[in-house]
C-alpha cells in the first residue's frame, strides 16, 4: 500500500500543468529609483519616533476593529487553502465491521456464524494529470497572499488615520487655549474702547466694532472646543480605549518627533511593494492559474478507489495471507459534450485575468499619482512652514517692543492689546501650517507604502 501511495503522489507532482506562465505586465514608470532603503522596510516606530505617540498607535494596532476583521479575513483564506491543497493528496479512511448471523441448519456447515472485516481505504482520489487541481490550489494561495496584503494595507490605513487624529488632537487643543486667550485680551480691549468713548475720545462705531470682535473670538472659542471634543472621540474609536488613556500626554504638536530624513529619495520600482500594488499582482496570478483550471477540464478526469484489509472469523485471530484483501478501482472520465460549459468558463477565466491586468496597471498608476502628488506637497509645506515660523519669531519680537513701548509711555494699552491679538493670529497660523505639514509626511509615509514587509509573515507551501 505505501508503494501504491508513493507512486500516486510521484505521478501527480511530476504531470503537466495547463496553466500559462505568468509574466507580469510591462509599465512604464515615471520615477527614476533613487532609494537607499525601501520604504516597505522602514517600521512605523522608527518613523513615528514619539513614544507617546508610539502608544497611542499600539492601542490603535492592538484593538482596532478594521484591523481586526483583517486579520480574520486572512484566518479564513488559509483554512479555504488548506482544504483546496488537501485534494491533492489522498483521503484514507479506517473501516471495521463485525457481521453475526444465524443461518439455516441446511447451510450452517459452510455460512460463518461471526465475520470481522477491518480494511483502509481511499476512494474517488484524482489523478491529477492536467494540473486541475494545482491550478485551483494556487488560484487559492494566491488569493491568500492577497489577504495578507489587504491587511497590511488596512494597518498602515489604521496608523496613518491614528497619527492624524493625534496631531489634529494636538493643533485644536493649542488653538483653544490661543483662542481663550485671545478672548481675555479683546474683552479687555472693549472695556477699554467703552471707557474711551464715554470719555468722548472714541465713536460710537468703535464700540460696537469692538464688542463684535469679541463676540466673534467667543465663537471661534466655542468652535474650538467642539472640535478637541470630537477630535477626542475620534481617538478613542481609533484606540478602542473610551477614557483619557487614548489621549496624547504631551502639550504642544511640535513635540511630535518624525525621522524625515527616511523619507529623503524618490521612489519607483520600490513603490511596487505597496500593498494595494501586491494584492492587485497577486490576484491577477490568480486570475492566470484559474486560467489552467479551466483548460484542464477539457481533457480527461482519471481517479481511483481502493481499499487494503483482512477479513477473519474471530476478531482477535492471527491474520493468515490468504485473509488479506485489496481492491483497486480506477475511472476515468472524458468530457465529451456539456452544452459549451468548458468553452464558456475557458473564455470567462480569460476575461477576468485581462480585468486583473486592468486592475494591476491601475493600481500602480494610482501609487505613482499619489507619490507625486505628496512630493509636490512637500515642498510647498515646507515653504510654508519655513514662512509661518518667520512670521512668528516677527510677531512675538513685534508684541515685545510693543509690551517695552507701552511700559515706557510711549504707547497705549490699546496698541499693546492689538500687538498682542496679531501674535494669537500669528500663532494659530503657525499650528496649522505644523499640522499639514505633519499631513503630508503621514501621508507620504502611507503612499509609499510604509512598514508593510516588517512584521514577519508565515511562510506557505505552494506544494
Amino acid at each position: 500500500m505505501k508503494k501504491i501511495t508513493s507512486l500516486l503522489i510521484a505521478v501527480t507532482l511530476i504531470s503537466c500543468t495547463m496553466e500559462p506562465k505568468y509574466r507580469k505586465p510591462k509599465i512604464d514608470l515615471p520615477l527614476a529609483e533613487n532609494s537607499k532603503e525601501k520604504i516597505s522596510q522602514i517600521s512605523w516606530d522608527r518613523f513615528f519616533q514619539s513614544e507617546d505617540l508610539q502608544r497611542v498607535i499600539k492601542m490603535a494596532l492592538a484593538n482596532n476593529r478594521d484591523l481586526k476583521t483583517a486579520n480574520l479575513n486572512v484566518e479564513s483564506v488559509e483554512a479555504i487553502y488548506g482544504v483546496t491543497r488537501s485534494s491533492l493528496f489522498p483521503s484514507i479512511s479506517a473501516n471495521a465491521s463485525e457481521i453475526k448471523q444465524k443461518a439455516p441448519t441446511a447451510f450452517r456447515s459452510f455460512t460463518p456464524k461471526k465475520q470481522f472485516r477491518a480494511n483502509l481505504a481511499f476512494t474517488s482520489y484524482e489523478l491529477d494529470f492536467f494540473g486541475r487541481l494545482r491550478s485551483l490550489k494556487k488560484s487559492v494561495f494566491e488569493d491568500l497572499l492577497g489577504s495578507r496584503q489587504a491587511r497590511n494595507l488596512v494597518k498602515i490605513t489604521v496608523i496613518s488615520q491614528t497619527v492624524n487624529a493625534y496631531a489634529q488632537f494636538l493643533v485644536d487643543r493649542e488653538n483653544l487655549r490661543i483662542a481663550e486667550e485671545n478672548v481675555k485680551a479683546l474683552e479687555e480691549k472693549t472695556r477699554l474702547v467703552e471707557l474711551r468713548h464715554k470719555a468722548g475720545l472714541d465713536a460710537p462705531t468703535d464700540l460696537l466694532n469692538a464688542e463684535a470682535n469679541t463676540e466673534n473670538a467667543r465663537l471661534t472659542c466655542d468652535n474650538y472646543k467642539k472640535f478637541v471634543e470630537q477630535d477626542s472621540n475620534a481617538l478613542m474609536i481609533l484606540t478602542g480605549k473610551f477614557d483619557a488613556e487614548s489621549l496624547p500626554k504631551i502639550d504642544s504638536i511640535d513635540e511630535i518627533k518624525i525621522d524625515e530624513s527616511l523619507l529623503e529619495f524618490t521612489p519607483s520600482t520600490s513603490l511596487l511593494s505597496r500593498p494595494d500594488i501586491s494584492q492587485a499582482e497577486h490576484q491577477l496570478k490568480s486570475a492566470n492559474a484559474d486560467i489552467g483550471a479551466a483548460r484542464a477540464a477539457f481533457f480527461p478526469t482519471i481517479s481511483l478507489s481502493g481499499t487494503y484489509g483482512y477479513s477473519s472469523r474471530e476478531l482477535n485471530s492471527t491474520i493468515a495471507p490468504a485473509s488479506r484483501s485489496w481492491t483497486l478501482t480506477p475511472q476515468i472520465s472524458l468530457p465529451i459534450f456539456s452544452g459549451g460549459q468548458n468553452i464558456a468558463r475557458l473564455k470567462n477565466a480569460n476575461v477576468l485575468k485581462q480585468i486583473e491586468i486592468i486592475n494591476y496597471q491601475q493600481a500602480i498608476h494610482t501609487a505613482f499619482g499619489e507619490a507625486l502628488d505628496q512630493f509636490a506637497q512637500r515642498e510647498a509645506s515646507v515653504r510654508q512652514l519655513k514662512s509661518s515660523d518667520l512670521i512668528l519669531k516677527m510677531r512675538e519680537k513685534g508684541f515685545k517692543i510693543a509690551t517695552a513701548k507701552y511700559h515706557q509711555g510711549a504707547s497705549s494699552s490699546l496698541d499693546k492689546i492689538d500687538s498682542q491679538l496679531t501674535l494669537f493670529l500669528a500663532k494659530q497660523n503657525r499650528n496649522n501650517v505644523k499640522k499639514e505639514y505633519l499631513v503630508n509626511l503621514i501621508t507620504l509615509y502611507k503612499v509609499l507604502g510604509g512598514g508593510n514587509a516588517i512584521d514577519k509573515e508565515e511562510e506557505y507551501s505552494i506544494f
